[in-house]
């Protein structure tokens, strides 16, 4: 987890403290060095991706696309039968990836997350779900 920390740093993102949910990862690994991450919660039987990350001089490689498809993978083997997804910067690549627009309330539901928490992502945040088949 250090490791995946110090790529979101990179990328000015943080690793959010693990609560009572089982966390999930996958990471992309050259040299011995990871260059890329994503991780999510999961809560019953959502998924929640939290982030994905890819260090800025290995972008524009498809590597989000992979470690993304992986993570789900994952995620539908460990019994998860839904993914969300919480984005204001990229809907289009959650969308390439099956995601669709999802009312705030499901979300909240399927994750067990407070309206209050979810809207406190701001007001252009994009509330994306997808069935995990």
């Amino acid at each position: 987890m250090e490791a995946i920390a110090g790529v979101l740093a990179t990328c000015g993102l943080t690793l959010s403290a693990a609560g009572d949910t089982c966390r999930l990862s996958h990471v992309a690994e050259l040299d011995g060095q990871i260059i890329g991450c994503a991780y999510g919660e999961r809560y019953g039987h959502t998924f929640a991706i939290h982030t994905v990350a890819v260090l800025p001089e290995f972008r524009g490689r498809r590597l989000a696309t992979y470690i993304v498809s992986a993570l789900l993978m994952r995620a539908r083997s460990g019994g998860c039968l839904n993914a969300t997804v919480l984005t204001n910067e990229h809907p289009g690549f959650f969308a390439r990836h099956g995601f669709t627009l999802t009312p705030i309330d499901i979300l909240a539901r399927e994750t067990q997350l407070s309206l209050a928490l979810l809207r406190s992502f701001g007001d252009r945040t994009h509330y994306m779900a997808r069935q995990l088949d």
